[in-house]
């Protein structure tokens, strides 16, 4: 009997470890259950508000461009003057925005009708500052508008809902493409700079130089009219090399204003033209004239020892004109002896 007493009991210690551990596995189960709801719950509840975020964000977008569009209307029809007897700045500051960044802003909205934007800001939710890109590229004609849709590259986007995210998807390739643009030409502005650092800096040099000789310049063998006309010439060469310098220091080509950039072109072709007038003239009449295309390339220019010889705020530095003068010299040499020999016969005579 007791033999039989500790066997039930073991049956019935197995029996309740069994049922301890299928409560256990189904409140296991169910702590896992309620925690993959949880977890269920919380991911539903970041998409609930990110979904939320968006429409708010979309929602601003687009108040933020009828707003826009509200001031475009106001600004092209001028009723600020007419209706309220006030002009564009004090409309500006009585409605509460910023003048000069609205007005930004409606420059980057000039390519567009109104219309387009209207039926644009209804759907895409787009940022303002976006949509200049495709106003960039509009006015470069390389997109344009047309059946209520984008071409751009041979591919037609709709202007409706449905294509939201490829419009979305073509303003973010605009952008890049103009950021790309702008770093290159930064670059090449760069190089520029360098260029005409280094442009300065020989022009400096020359000037130093040719100040430097009028100080060392002595007295030569030259006819007073000869004289006369190498340092007229000589004066305006310094001039003329000191008027560019000065137009380079001041007149900087990324920076200057348009009408003063234009004007400098202009005034370059001029003195192109003149000089190129003069020189054929001269041509005609100076024999001597060495044979030089009238369009000169770089590895055309005279070397220069002979630009040196002929120009003439550097006259005295070129062998040219050294030989030229030590010919005079040799010739007078041989009539002075002469002549002495001459006077000394009739004085012993």
């Amino acid at each position: 009997m007791k033999g039989s007493s500790d066997a039930d009991k073991l049956v019935k210690n197995y029996s309740d470890a069994a049922e301890s551990r299928e409560i256990m596995k189904r409140d296991i189960e169910k702590s896992a259950e309620a925690i993959q709801k949880e977890k269920e719950d919380a991911i539903a509840n970041v998409y609930e508000m990110a979904g939320k975020i968006k429409v708010t964000n979309f929602q601003k977008s687009q108040s933020a461009f009828f707003g826009l569009l509200m001031l475009k209307q106001v600004k092209e029809s001028k009723e600020y003057r007419s209706k309220m007897n006030m002009t564009w700045e004090q409309f500006c500051e009585y409605v509460g925005v910023d003048r000069r960044r609205v007005d930004e802003q409606l420059i980057d909205l000039k390519p567009f009708r109104t219309e387009f934007l209207a039926d644009f800001a209804s759907f895409s939710g787009c940022q303002i500052n976006k949509v200049k890109y495709l106003g960039e590229a509009i006015s470069a004609d390389s997109a344009k508008i047309a059946d209520n849709a984008i071409i751009y590259n041979g591919e037609t986007i709709p202007l409706d809902a449905d294509h939201k995210d490829e419009i979305q998807a073509l303003l973010e390739t605009l952008e890049e493409s103009h950021k790309a643009e702008k770093d290159e030409a930064e670059a090449t502005i760069k190089t520029k700079d360098r260029l005409i650092k280094a442009k300065e800096k020989v022009i400096n040099q020359m000037e130093r130089d040719l100040q430097r000789l009028e100080r060392k310049v002595e007295l030569t063998d030259l006819t007073e009219e000869e004289q006369d006309a190498i340092n007229l010439l000589a004066q305006v060469q310094i001039d003329f090399l000191k008027g560019i310098s000065d137009i380079k220091k001041k007149i900087i080509p990324h920076q200057a204003p348009e009408i003063a950039l234009r004007q400098l072109y202009f005034l370059y072709i001029f003195i192109g033209k003149i000089v190129m007038e003069e020189r054929l003239a001269l041509h005609e009449e100076y024999r001597n004239a060495e044979e030089v295309p009238w369009e000169i390339m770089e590895e055309e220019i005279p070397p220069d020892d002979v630009l040196v010889a002929n120009m003439p705020a550097t006259h005295m530095m070129g062998k040219a004109y050294k030989d030229k003068i030590e010919k005079r010299r040799t010739a007078k040499e041989k009539i002075e002896p002469a002549g002495s020999k001459k006077g000394d016969g009739n004085g012993t005579a």
